[in-house]
C-alpha cells in the first residue's frame, strides 16, 4: 500500500480491528505514530494539550479582556499541531487535497461526540473571504463540519483581510471585525458550534463568537481539527 500522508510504500499490519474496519490501516507506522490525538490533561477552555487541567496564558488572556468574558464557552480539537500536522494542512488547504483529511473522519466524529452534548448543536464553519475562497476554490472549514453529521448554517462573511500566518501573536489577538453576520433569526436561542481548521491563538474564534452571541446564540463553542 502506499501511504497517503508521506507517499511511501509498506504493508499493513493484519489484525482483527483491521480486517472488520476495512481501511483502518491506510496510514503507514511511521505516519501513525507522528498523528498525536489530544488526551487529557488539557486547558479547560480551549483545549490545548498540557501538562495540568488548569487554564492557559492564553485562556487568562481572554478572561480578562472585558469584550471576551463569557463569549466563548470552551474549544475542542482532535490533534496536536506539529511538522507531520502542518505539513497535513498546507496540503489540504493550499493544494486542494480533500480527500486527505477524509483520513480524519472517525476521530473527528468520536472528539465531537465526546466533547458536546447539546441536543441540537448547529455548526458553523468559519468563512473565507470571496477572495479567498475564489482563490482555493473550497472551504476547508466547510469541509470539516461536514464530516461531523450535524446541521450547518454559513451566517458569517469575512471581510477580506492579510493571511493570518502572516501576522506576528499580539497582531492577531487583537484583531476585530474580521465578520459579518447575515440571517440572524436562525441562531437565535441556538447552541452553536464553530468549525475550523486550526486553534492558534483563539481570535478568529472570538471574534466570531462575539459576533454570534451579540446576534442572539444561546451558547458558543468551537470545534477544529488542530490545536498549536
Amino acid at each position: 500500500m502506499i501511504c497517503p500522508i508521506c507517499e511511501g510504500h509498506f504493508v499493513p499490519a493484519f489484525t482483527w480491528k483491521s480486517l472488520l474496519l476495512l481501511n483502518d490501516d491506510r496510514l503507514c507506522v511511521v505516519c501513525k505514530n507522528l498523528l498525536v490525538k489530544i488526551d487529557r490533561p488539557i486547558c479547560p477552555a480551549c483545549g490545548r494539550a498540557q501538562s495540568n487541567d488548569q487554564l492557559c496564558q492564553d485562556c487568562y488572556r481572554w478572561n480578562g479582556r472585558f469584550d471576551s468574558t463569557k463569549v466563548l464557552v470552551k474549544n475542542r480539537s482532535v490533534y496536536t499541531y506539529n511538522e507531520l500536522m502542518r505539513d497535513v494542512l498546507a496540503r489540504f488547504k493550499f493544494r486542494g487535497d480533500t480527500a486527505l483529511v477524509e483520513l480524519f473522519k472517525r476521530d473527528v466524529q468520536a472528539v465531537f461526540k465526546r466533547s458536546f452534548c447539546m441536543k441540537e448543536p448547529l455548526l458553523i464553519p468559519i468563512p473565507l473571504s470571496n477572495e479567498r475562497l475564489k482563490e482555493r476554490g473550497f472551504n476547508q472549514s466547510v469541509v470539516i463540519a461536514s464530516m461531523i453529521g450535524k446541521p450547518i448554517l454559513q451566517p458569517l462573511v469575512k471581510i477580506h483581510q492579510s493571511k493570518q500566518s502572516k501576522k506576528k501573536k499580539n497582531e492577531r489577538l487583537d484583531q476585530k471585525g474580521l465578520f459579518q453576520i447575515k440571517h440572524t433569526d436562525a441562531i437565535v436561542q441556538k447552541d452553536i458550534i464553530l468549525v475550523d481548521d486550526i486553534y492558534t491563538t483563539g481570535a478568529t474564534i472570538y471574534d466570531a463568537a462575539r459576533i454570534l452571541k451579540d446576534a442572539g446564540a444561546k451558547s458558543v463553542s468551537s470545534f477544529t481539527l488542530i490545536r498549536s
